[in-house]
C-alpha cells in the first residue's frame, strides 16, 4: 500500500507568502555585559529589588507545588478587579497583552472581515490580520516636524467609508508613542458605535501613558481594552495580561479562552504584586525621569527628539549616526534607524532609570567631543 507523505494543507489564510513570522531557533542570546533598552522592558533595578522581596515571601507551600497543580483562576480574578475597581465579569486573563488582541480575532473575525489599525503599529496586528484571513485597512502615520501624526479626521473619514468589523488603536502607539486624547478617545467609541464597528484599545503602556479608557467598559459595550503586566510591572516573563470590556462582550471572549488562561506561577506572583502598586507608579515615574533627562541630554547635542508617550524615546543622530552607532555598539542594544516614513533616521530606546542612561550619555558626549561638532 503507497503512504501518502504530503504535509497536509492548513486554512488558505495560512498559507499567504506574506505570512512570514521570525525563525523560532534564530535568537540573539541577551549577553548581560549589554544594556537590554530594544524591548520596553523594565529594567528599573529597584523594581526588580521589589520583585525578588514578592518572590521570597511567596508561601513555601506554594513554590513547593506550583510547578505541579494547575492553577486556579477565581480569587485572581477578584483581587485583580478590585485593583482596578471594576467587576470580574469584566475580565479576561490572557498571555499578554497579545493574548488579549488574538482572543479579540478569534471571537469576532471571519474571513474577508474588515480590520482598520494604524501603520507603523504592533507587529501582530497585520499578522492576526493574515493568520484569519481578514482585509486589512491601514492608517498610516504621516511625518511631521513633531513626529508621526495622525489627524483624528482622517481616522473618522476612514471607519464612515470601510465601516469595519474591527479599530485596533494601541494608545500609545507603538513604535510612534503617539497617542489620542481622552476626548478624542469618547469621539471614537462614538463614531464605532454608530459604524458598528468593534473597537481594542491596547493600553499596554498603562501607566507611563496615565491616561486610560477603563471606566468606559461599561458604558460602551463595543469597546475592549488590552493590558499587560510586561512593561510598568516589569514581568515580561511571566507574559500574563487581561482584556477588559463590558460583561455581555467579556463572555464572547471567555468562550475561545484555553482549557487555563495563565500559568500557576503567574497569577501566585502578581497576586502579591498587585499589593504594590505605589511601588509600580514610583518605578513608572523613575523611567520617565530618566527618559526625560535622556531627552534633554540628547537636545543639548542638537539632536531631534521625539516626545512620546510610551516607555521609549526617539533620537535621530543625523551626520553622526555611523559614528554613534559604533560608539554605542558595545554598550547597549537598541532599534537603529527606523524604514518607516514616519520615523525615518530615528533610533528607539527603551526608557530606563537616570544611571542607566547616564552610560549611553557618556559614550555619546564623546562621541560628539571628537567629532568637532560640539554645540
Amino acid at each position: 500500500m503507497q503512504i501518502n507523505l504530503e504535509v497536509p494543507k492548513p486554512r488558505s489564510p495560512v498559507v499567504n507568502p506574506l505570512l512570514v513570522r521570525p525563525d523560532w531557533l534564530k535568537e540573539m542570546p541577551r549577553d548581560p555585559k549589554l544594556l537590554w533598552l530594544d524591548k520596553n522592558e523594565n529594567s528599573d533595578k529597584i523594581l526588580l529589588s521589589l520583585t525578588r522581596k514578592v518572590l521570597s515571601e511567596l508561601d513555601p507551600t506554594y513554590l513547593s507545588t506550583c510547578l505541579a497543580t494547575y492553577p486556579e483562576m477565581a480569587a485572581f480574578y477578584q483581587h485583580l478587579a478590585n485593583s482596578e475597581d471594576i467587576s470580574p465579569k469584566n475580565l479576561l486573563l490572557t498571555a499578554g497583552s497579545d493574548g488579549v488582541i488574538r482572543t479579540v480575532f478569534e471571537a469576532f473575525i471571519s474571513p474577508e472581515d474588515i480590520v482598520l489599525h494604524t501603520a507603523p503599529t504592533f507587529a501582530m496586528y497585520p499578522v492576526y490580520c493574515m493568520i484569519f484571513g481578514a482585509k486589512a485597512v491601514t492608517l498610516e502615520y504621516a511625518p511631521s516636524e513633531r513626529g508621526p501624526y495622525l489627524n483624528i479626521d482622517t481616522v473618522i473619514s476612514k471607519l464612515e467609508t470601510c465601516k469595519p468589523r474591527l479599530f485596533c488603536l494601541p494608545n500609545p502607539d507603538s513604535p510612534t508613542g503617539t497617542v489620542f486624547t481622552p476626548s478624542e478617545i469618547k469621539y471614537l467609541l462614538d463614531k464605532t458605535q454608530e459604524t458598528g464597528t468593534l473597537i481594542l484599545i491596547d493600553e499596554a503602556y498603562f501607566p507611563f501613558y496615565s491616561e486610560t479608557a477603563i471606566q468606559l467598559v461599561n458604558q460602551y459595550p463595543h469597546l475592549v481594552i488590552a493590558r499587560t503586566f510586561s512593561k510598568a510591572w516589569g514581568l515580561a516573563g511571566l507574559r500574563t495580561g487581561y482584556a477588559v470590556a463590558h460583561p455581555e462582550l467579556t463572555q464572547y471572549l471567555h468562550k475561545v479562552r484555553p482549557m487555563y488562561e495563565v500559568n500557576t506561577m503567574a497569577i501566585g506572583f502578581i497576586y502579591k504584586m498587585l499589593d504594590y502598586k505605589n511601588e509600580i507608579l514610583a518605578s513608572v515615574k523613575r523611567i520617565n525621569q530618566g527618559k526625560a533627562y535622556f531627552n534633554q541630554e540628547m537636545q543639548k547635542h542638537g539632536f531631534k527628539v521625539l516626545n512620546g508617550h510610551g516607555n521609549f524615546t526617539h533620537v535621530a543622530f543625523g551626520k553622526l549616526q555611523s559614528q554613534i552607532f559604533d560608539a554605542l555598539a558595545n554598550l547597549v542594544i537598541y532599534r537603529k534607524d527606523f524604514k518607516d516614513p514616519c520615523l525615518k533616521g530615528y533610533s528607539r530606546f527603551s526608557a530606563t532609570t537616570e544611571d542607566v542612561f547616564q552610560q549611553i550619555i557618556n559614550r555619546i558626549t564623546e562621541t560628539v567631543k571628537n567629532s568637532g561638532n560640539v554645540k
